[in-house]
């Protein structure tokens, strides 16, 4: 079931049934850690089913921490908390969508120069699926084997030695180092997405892709929005194995090619001889309604109470699995999320519960953000669209996977971003009995990044990675619920400390160098723009250009929209990686923005790569 934003905040007016359990007048009989596993438990049940954005278990999840602000106290910010904003949710068919493949049709006794072409239609939905990482358009071109898309630097090239300038790939799904024709075929978006890059980068236009010989070789993809944006420049679809393998000749089946290269692990790559495809994709994304949740405690001072202070922690998490995941298994399992980020979310609440009981001289405002996962979105739409004056908002305080504290190990990040951070948090935490360590950069993969990126000081809060981060088994039995109540305490001491005192924290930026740190791990070349992440229908919008880098120098500005480099279209962050992975530093390259309140400035700028620091 799927629930529009007037239904769901319907939903936060009954939902205090559940929230009664945890309601202020009986919280005071229950303990932190008790009260805290009880909203983890909540969160991460399988009635929610993880929490991935623009689903029932996500909207009920905004719905209960809605409530829980509201029992608390915790005067509304937006409409009954709810801060709404659009996401891409999922792929939809426009206009006409075909592909026509003509060729020889071979028969018995007959010559191959004697024969005709024919041309053969393939359905859509029926023997093949156009695939949303596709880009929009049409081409006609001859059709290149290349095997299962591999590309080593030693070993396995099955792009090399084929002339794929402006033709269309056939490429095998899967890996011919674990290759397994009884295993069900588990659908990756991301190997997909390399797959495609990798083919465009040899030349082509179009990918076709094929399951290897199996079971589930005659399972269509579902056509599903995988969470980020299209792929410039290349046209991808999935066909059925058995209507793919009529266009190979006899002397070379695409079984026999398949079986050589999962053999021999050579390549097997070659153009099929009198086959032209006319592949044409007409798609668009289309956008749902979520939201975050806000609510806000006033200040008591007349003076101090017009500063704020953000305290973050997001709510989503990855429902069924989807690339962000690391669960190899082939049956499909809820990802709960206890740790990432019911942890988070249950330790804002209980902040904002005992903030309301006794309010700071500053306000506080409670912000739990929706689609973190998907590349902060939420926290990003915040920042663009603030409740309240970004200017007076003094600091920036996140909480995400604080439910496995081991030992007495704390890391804090952002340190960096004020001077008053590293005396406070040394005092603070030492007294509290953990021993902390430090990250100076405010950068980084959780929500404080967005109010860094706009001069805000940050301190990010996290117990750690462990084996079961972003696996089906992030449960909510295996938090330590004591553990968590410590920091839920450490951070209510530096929430008392940061809204009472007379001045506000001063903001420093990281040292480039250290800001100039991406998990591009592949990279070879530093750009120096911060990504929003969030699709936009041109390209990607830069949020931040870092001081002394090629995309300053370049005169690149925050807010661009970035859609070329060289003759690469740009239409997300992982066009601009692969981008990266091959320029070499000293490269140049023609860079096109888009600029000005309309973004229809169209800007051609000049860009010097550098080594990556």
């Amino acid at each position: 079931m799927h629930l529009n934003l007037s239904q769901l905040r319907r939903i936060i007016a009954w939902i205090g049934v559940v929230a009664a359990m945890l309601a202020p007048a009986a919280a005071q009989s229950i303990s932190l850690p008790e009260r805290l596993r009880k909203h983890v438990q909540f969160l991460a049940s399988p009635k929610l089913e993880g929490r991935e954005p623009a689903t029932a278990g996500n909207e009920q999840a905004a719905a209960y921490i809605a409530e829980q602000l509201r029992a608390a106290g915790v005067e509304a910010l937006g409409t009954q908390y709810l801060q709404s904003f659009p996401i891409a949710s999922r792929v939809v068919l426009t206009g006409t969508n075909e592909v026509r493949v003509r060729m020889l049709l071979e028969r018995p006794g007959i010559p191959r120069e004697s024969l005709k072409p024919v041309t053969i239609s393939w359905k859509p939905l029926q023997d093949y699926v156009p695939l949303g990482i596709s880009d929009t358009g049409t081409i006609t071109a001859p059709v290149v084997f290349c095997g299962f898309g591999q590309q080593r630097s030693s070993g396995l090239d099955e792009f090399t030695g084929v002339d794929l300038s402006g033709k269309i790939a056939l490429i095998l799904t899967g890996d011919p180092d674990h290759y397994n024709p009884h295993e069900p075929f588990r659908v990756n978006y991301s190997e997909l997405r390399r797959k495609a890059l990798r083919a465009r980068r040899a030349g082509a236009r179009a990918v076709v892709f094929v399951h290897p010989q199996g079971d589930s070789s005659e399972v269509l993809m579902p056509l599903r929005y995988d969470g980020r944006s299209p792929i410039g420049g290349i046209l991808a679809i999935h066909a059925k194995r058995s209507i793919a393998a009529r266009i190979f000749p006899r002397e070379k089946s695409l079984f026999t090619r398949e079986q050589e290269i999962v053999k021999t692990k050579t390549a097997q790559s070659f153009v099929l001889p009198d086959v032209e495809m006319t592949i044409q994709v007409s798609h668009r994304i289309d956008s749902s309604m979520i939201a975050n949740v806000v609510g806000i405690v006033r200040g008591t001072d007349p003076t101090l109470r017009d500063e704020y202070i953000v305290v973050g922690a997001h709510f989503d998490h990855l429902g069924w699995g989807d690339d962000n995941s690391l669960y190899t298994g082939a049956e499909r399992k809820i990802h709960p999320g206890a740790d990432d980020n019911a942890s988070g979310t249950a330790g804002l609440l209980e902040l904002a519960r005992m903030i309301a009981a006794n309010p700071l001289p500053r306000s506080v405002i409670f912000c739990a953000f929706n689609a973190e996962e998907r590349g902060l979105l939420g926290s990003a739409y915040y920042v663009r669209n603030p409740l309240v004056p970004l200017e007076k908002t003094i600091a920036m305080v996140n909480l995400d996977m604080i439910g496995r504290l081991q030992g007495k190990r704390l890391n804090i990040q952002g340190i960096g971003s004020s001077p008053l951070w590293k005396p406070l948090m040394d005092s603070l935490a030492t007294a509290a009995g953990f021993e902390p360590s430090y990250t100076e950069d405010g950068l980084g993969p959780s929500d404080h990044t967005s109010f860094y990126l706009r001069s805000i000081p940050v301190l990010f809060f996290f117990t750690g990675l462990h084996g079961d981060y972003h696996r089906p088994s992030d449960t909510w039995d295996k938090l330590n619920y004591t553990g968590q109540a410590k920091v839920v305490e450490l951070v209510h001491r530096t929430l008392q400390i940061i809204g009472g005192s007379p001045q506000r924290p001063e903001f420093t930026k990281v040292p480039s160098s250290a800001q100039g740190r991406t998990t591009m791990a592949a990279a070879k070349v530093r750009f120096g723009i911060m990504p929003d992440y969030a699709d936009h229908p041109k390209g990607l919008r830069i949020s931040g250009v870092i001081e002394d880098s090629p995309a300053q120098r370049a005169g690149i500005r925050e807010g661009d929209i970035l859609v070329q480099i060289g003759s690469t279209p740009i239409r997300s962050i992982y066009d601009l990686m692969d981008v990266l992975a091959r320029t070499e530093p000293g490269e140049e390259a023609e860079v096109i923005v888009l600029r000005g309140p309309q973004e229809n400035e169209r800007v051609t700028l000049h860009v010097i790569f550098e080594a990556r620091k």
